[in-house]
């Protein structure tokens, strides 16, 4: 049985998680500025002076607030990079948009774009943008594995593109520009065009562009 010590330090340690998720849940609701003391420990459904308590200033909190949320993430990401993703068998264009769709329904434009201000706060704090090009990096690791799985070569070179497609449909979803089934079609016909030209090689490619257009390469 759990002493009074230990007790006291199992809820002072949920009383602090509780105040960090508070303050991201505020921070992507209404970014910086909704993040007060007073705001936060409402949220967290604790005293006024909670915040104060835990942390020195509601910069400190937010910063280390940030820096969690991103750290959890990279947690999810590099436990997804050691999972063993072999496919039953051949994947189908049509097959690679009905994943990316049940993903898209799963992760609405809302929780896309929770994760784009987090992501984007986290690169402007100097103190922190480690954090997110770690967080980055597991995202390529994992694109690199799945790769490496479906055997398609130098997957190290072809990550970082496929993270940058993904990261541009996040900003896209934003504005609802297209529902989100086109949206789950246009990337995974991106995706696979993106892959097609890598297996063709960069000569191959800028000699069909200079046939169609006429430029050089």
């Amino acid at each position: 049985m759990a002493n009074r010590a230990q007790l006291s330090q199992d809820r002072s340690r949920q009383r602090r998680e509780d105040l960090l998720a508070a303050a991201i849940d505020l921070f992507a609701e209404g970014g910086s500025r909704a993040v007060t003391h007073r705001a936060v420990a409402a949220r967290a459904g604790l005293p006024p002076a909670s915040t104060t308590y835990y942390f020195a200033s509601i910069q400190e909190l937010l910063r280390e607030a940030l820096a969690d949320h991103v750290a959890r993430w990279r947690q999810e990401l590099d436990l997804l990079s050691g999972l063993d993703t072999t496919p039953a068998g051949p994947i189908r264009i049509d097959a690679a948009t009905a994943v990316v769709a049940q993903v898209f329904a799963a992760r609405g434009p809302e929780v896309a774009g929770r994760e784009l201000a987090i992501l984007l706060a986290v690169c402007r704090d100097e103190a922190l943008r480690g954090e997110a090009r770690a967080a980055l990096e597991g995202f390529e690791r994992l694109a690199t594995r799945w790769l490496t799985t479906l055997g398609i070569p130098d997957p190290d070179r072809l990550a970082p593109a496929m993270l940058a497609l993904v990261a541009g449909t996040a900003l896209r979803r934003q504005s609802g520009q297209y529902p989100e089934q086109e949206e789950a079609r246009i990337l995974s016909e991106a995706l696979r065009d993106l892959v097609g030209a890598h297996l063709q090689g960069r000569t191959t490619v800028d000699a069909i562009i200079a046939d169609a257009t006429g430029l050089e390469p």
